[in-house]
């Protein structure tokens, strides 16, 4: 039995999201995987913002086991699952609160529902935390496009080019410097391309400190049944590597 199709589950966190949309790719054109793309309420925006939803379309076009599903549309493909028609499921990026969800029981958005079937029916779990911590402690993430008006002011920027050029209009003038409204943002660069002085900065990484919870919680995750917490989105083809092996051996 061949490896052939995987569920890969996004929840709503920033960190690691543009590398894991790289590893979906990678799966598909190197390793001829199927992947079907489950999006929470919160993955889908966030996805919006970083700019990554054609790539994920492009991956998830549509084909049998190559959907693309937001919100609680993925609900009703779960019981795929159940079937062990998907040979893993990834939930990468898991946001702390997806973390804490599904190490109490909870199943109330799609990548903890299709985490719970995954449990009960054997399927094999790979999950990246947002909130994995470095060696030096801390985690890393990265910020959607901001304008740092630090630099507009500095400047004394009297005439700013970027609203003309945002697609989406998302960058409106607030107190005579620009603001990027992220409900509209599509994470296009464009601000970022055209800004003269630099004051639009995108993927900006920062280190943050993991509460104690968020960090016990992963240690609880780690010990549950067929899961396996990875620490950086390439350890995840590396486990589905050796998946496959197993899988052809069977």
């Amino acid at each position: 039995m061949k490896l052939k199709a995987i569920a890969w589950a996004v929840s709503g966190g920033g960190a690691y999201l543009r590398e894991c949309v790289n590893i979906m790719e990678y799966l598909k054109k190197e390793l001829n995987l199927k992947v079907t793309v489950f999006l929470t309420k919160w993955g889908y925006e966030v996805s919006r913002v970083f700019g990554v939803l054609s790539k994920l379309r492009s991956i998830a076009p549509g084909g049998y086991y190559e959907e693309f599903l937001a919100g609680d549309e993925g609900m009703y493909y779960i019981g795929r699952i159940n079937l062990k028609r998907y040979s893993a499921l990834i939930i990468a990026p898991a946001t702390a609160n997806t973390i804490a969800k599904i190490v109490s029981g909870v199943a109330d958005t799609v990548a903890t529902a299709l985490f719970a079937q995954a449990e009960k029916s054997l399927v094999p779990v790979i999950i990246l935390p947002t909130d994995i911590p470095s060696e030096e402690g801390y985690a890393v993430t990265e910020l959607p496009c901001y304008v740092d008006r630090s630099t507009c002011s500095a400047i004394n920027c009297n005439v700013c080019v970027i609203p003309e050029i945002c697609p989406v209009k998302a960058i409106v003038i607030i107190e005579s410097y620009p603001r990027i409204d992220l409900s509209k943002c599509i994470g296009c660069e464009l601000c970022e391309k055209t800004c003269p002085h630099g004051a639009v900065k995108c993927w900006e990484k920062i280190k943050l400190i993991p509460r104690l919870i968020d960090l016990e919680n992963i240690k609880k995750l780690s010990r549950m049944r067929n899961v396996t917490v990875v620490k950086n989105p390439w350890d995840i083809v590396e486990k589905i590597k050796t998946l496959m092996n197993i899988y052809n051996e069977s």
